[in-house]
């Protein structure tokens, strides 16, 4: 074979490597509340039921705080800097993914869920 070849199979071969690393290193595990706040600073995702009744808003801070409902019971105060989700106020559930720190989870990131998907159908 020759070297032209062998350089080309070295190339791909280094590539899929990078891919692979930059796939495994930008991901994060699903973990519970209680999990997230004994791993600070480790980012996660969380995902669980929204207290509703919990949302605050803080216009000098530039974000919201709301509570987040693990499946085993467990509550996680979650700290967003950004706007909150057009559709977060009728949804039911919630992920997020960030990291805990200070007795707060700070997210970077949250999906609602559809409510329509839990409605019964008629």
């Amino acid at each position: 074979m020759k070297i032209g070849a062998w350089i080309a199979i070295l190339m791909g071969a280094l590539g899929i490597g990078m891919t692979l690393y930059a796939f495994l290193s930008s991901s994060s595990p699903y973990v519970s509340a209680k999990e997230a706040a004994q791993h600070p600073g480790m980012r996660v995702h969380v995902a669980g039921e929204i207290d509703h009744s919990s949302v605050q808003t803080s216009l000098d801070a530039g974000a919201f705080e709301f509570v987040l409902i693990d499946e085993h019971g467990d509550r996680l105060r979650v700290r967003y800097g950004k706007a909150k989700p057009g559709n977060f106020d009728m949804a039911p559930k919630a992920s997020v993914s960030g990291y805990y720190e200070n007795g707060v989870f700070l997210a970077d990131d949250i999906k609602t869920q559809c409510p329509s998907k839990y409605e019964a159908s008629s």
